[in-house]
């Protein structure tokens, strides 16, 4: 091998690791390092099995480099200045590739982004507000859209109730020109679809103001996809934060998100308890997976252990696999992210083996009647304050269903009176009725004092109670 060769080896070495730099390195690193070609004028190759042979196609080397070694004769010697020569430069490069990019960043602001929403923005500027725009008749209707058969009737029916004492309470104060409040209601259950179907029934068919929907997060994104289209305003149950998160000017939120619950739920049990064992159910639909991902977010937060959700299905439920896997964890505190029939199913075995743990239920979760005798069962609901308002309407439904309410009626009854409130100011038109429910500030309900921020969600504090 003559020395011509071991320069172009050299060369080629040099060129490919500055050509494998990033673009905004590249230039400055072909000034800080200077590989030196070496001519191995002392020094020859020699092939290690035998033979030379050519290069694969497309190769800039002579010959494959894993077919030769170094090897220096016994009479040469490297100047000791060289080698000490190689070794500092050598280093002095290796630090300048590892701090250029250090160096660029350091001092310059980030990069502005292009485009910026800002949730104080939200608004809609769109038509609608003039007289002929407001909806005829002798009734101005309100739309209720709950769960009136199947497995989560009995929450859909209370919730419609509580709507319905609403409507009561309204009579005596005509909204506009002597026209009275009514409600229309519409049952979301069954198969996919069917709940899109009531809504736009709702919209063309019974020309109602506004849609109140229930707890149900994928109803309440099928609302908002349809009221951003025609404009009209929805009030949803829904704790899900998705709702608002996307700045549409008709939805209005009502009760606590799922974040909010995730944090309370969190901070109680690693924070104030110190608990490490938890498990954590969420049923497999849109509420569960989206309630389970943020408790999972606000346990990661803390530096908790990472919570394995147990998945299941409320239509294929089984009720002693689910608990032997609850009871194997040891567990500390239990979680449910879920609809009330698991809970109700589940707490009583859980409670025969560890019959002081806390339980933790959603919102949905805690719409169901469990056994009187379950203690240490806690929910996050609305800061609830004295007042005669709600008093009034917890003995009115007590008088009317015989029980006692479940915890998002007082909200549903809340729904239809700050909508009311709302008309008394808009009249039947349900642009001007949106303006005036981004308007309402401090309104004392049943279910606390409610106020909207520019995205429609509710600013109520929330407190963790105890289930009773």
């Amino acid at each position: 091998m003559n020395s011509d060769s071991c320069k172009h080896w050299s060369s080629f070495y040099r060129t490919a690791l500055i050509s494998n730099l990033k673009a905004p390195y590249a230039g400055l690193c072909r000034s800080l390092i200077s590989i030196p070609e070496f001519t191995f004028a002392d020094h020859h190759f020699v092939n290690a099995r035998s033979a030379p042979r050519p290069c694969s196609q497309g190769s800039n080397l002579k010959y494959p480099l894993a077919e030769h070694r170094f090897v220096r004769p016994r009479s040469s010697r490297w100047p000791c200045s060289q080698i000490l020569n190689f070794k500092f430069r050598f280093a002095t490069s290796l630090l300048a590739i590892l701090l250029v990019p250090f160096s660029l960043g350091f001092g310059q602001a980030p990069p502005r982004p292009y485009a910026v929403m800002s949730r104080d923005a939200v608004n809609y500027t769109g038509p609608g507000r003039d007289a002929s725009h407001d909806l005829e008749g002798s009734e101005i209707k309100i739309g209720f859209l709950s769960p009136l058969t199947g497995s989560q009737q009995d929450e859909g029916k209370a919730l419609l109730l509580a709507a319905q004492l609403a409507i009561e309470d309204e009579a005596a104060s005509p909204v506009a020109e002597g026209r009275r409040l009514s409600l229309v209601s519409r049952d979301q259950s069954g198969p996919w679809g069917r709940a899109s179907n009531e809504i736009v029934h709702l919209v063309y068919e019974d020309r109602v103001v506004a849609i109140v929907t229930s707890l149900d997060g994928a109803t309440a994104h099928l609302a908002e996809q349809v009221a951003n289209k025609v404009g009209i305003p929805v009030v949803t149950l829904s704790t899900d934060p998705t709702t608002t998160q996307i700045d549409l000017p008709w939805i209005f939120r009502l009760g606590p998100t799922d974040t909010q619950q995730a944090h309370a739920f969190v901070r109680d049990i690693y924070v104030a308890r110190k608990l490490k064992r938890v498990a954590l159910v969420v049923e497999s639909n849109h509420d569960g997976r989206v309630g389970g991902e943020e408790f999972q977010k606000a346990a990661r937060q803390v530096n908790a252990f990472r919570v394995a959700p147990l998945v299941v299905d409320t239509a294929n439920l089984d009720r002693d696999a689910l608990v032997s896997q609850i009871l194997a964890q040891k567990t500390e505190a239990l979680v449910f992210w879920t609809g009330p029939e698991i809970p109700a199913r589940v707490v009583p075995s859980f409670r025969k083996a560890f019959p002081t743990a806390p339980l933790y239920l959603c919102h949905e979760a805690a719409q169901g009647r469990l056994a009187t005798d379950q203690e240490n069962i806690w929910i996050l609901t609305p800061r609830l304050v004295p007042s005669l308002l709600r008093e009034s309407f917890e003995k009115r439904y007590r008088a009317r269903a015989g029980n006692a309410p479940i915890p998002a009626a007082a909200q549903a009854y809340d729904a239809v009176r700050i909508l009311a409130a709302a008309l008394h100011r808009s009249g039947p038109n349900r642009a001007r009725l949106r303006d005036a429910l981004a308007a309402l500030s401090n309104y004392s309900g049943a279910s606390g004092v409610i106020s909207f921020d520019h995205a429609g969600n509710d600013l109520s504090d929330a407190t963790l109670v105890r289930l009773r």
